[in-house]
């Protein structure tokens, strides 16, 4: 009787599938739910891990803010001057009117997404740092998409960092203010292609 019971599986004349096709088809099954199951638990990493290095940068700059210093087309960086007259093209930072002296579109300049991320990564910042004293505002990084814009306002001799318009203000890492302090007047003059190094915008470098 198993003899015959076996047959009846292997040689199933009605086309049904073997005992040996239902076994690889099991575990065709088995492979399929460990790899759904595998990519859910990397993609909740993934937002998990996302979420970690910068849910204070959303605190701070605001989600749609983020996306733009991200994301936009279209990135300008601003010399600032003086507080300036009604008349001159100018930026609100604490205010405060400051003139436009100099400007120059950087959106194709080589390493600028390194300078972005930067800004949205919980590590760049000294959270907890004293802002004494006040802010000597000489740069605005403008990121724009179509009639959006958001205006970044950097302090290089102190590495603080300020939404124009709002009243918070958040101070960068040694390695990232300087960074800044040399790439940004670099990147108004003729040698706008510089780019600002990897392992110094990287957040975690010492």
């Amino acid at each position: 009787m198993a003899l015959r019971g076996r047959r009846r599986y292997e040689f199933d004349g009605l086309g049904g599938p073997s005992y040996a096709e239902e076994q690889v088809l099991n575990q065709g099954k088995l492979v399929i739910v460990f790899i759904f199951g595998l990519s859910a638990v990397m993609g909740g990493y993934a937002w998990w891990h996302h979420y970690t290095q910068g849910r204070r940068c959303v605190e701070f700059w605001g989600a749609e803010t983020g996306e733009l210093i991200r994301y936009a087309p279209q990135v300008e960086v601003l010399k600032l001057g003086p507080p300036a007259a009604s008349d001159v093209e100018a930026v609100q930072i604490q205010g405060d009117s400051y003139a436009i002296l100099d400007r120059n579109d950087i959106t194709a300049t080589p390493g600028l997404v390194h300078a972005r991320q930067a800004l949205i990564e919980d590590a760049s910042f000294l959270w907890n740092a004293e802002m004494a004293g006040s802010s000597n505002w000489q740069y605005v990084l403008r990121f724009s998409d179509g009639e959006q814009n958001v205006d970044v306002a950097i302090d290089c001799d102190s590495g603080r960092v300020q939404l124009a318009g709002g009243d918070k203000i958040a101070m960068l890492k040694p390695h990232l203010s300087s960074a800044y302090a040399t790439r940004l007047p670099t990147w108004l003059g003729a040698d706008a292609n510089t780019s600002l190094p990897v392992e110094t915008a990287t957040a975690d470098t010492p």
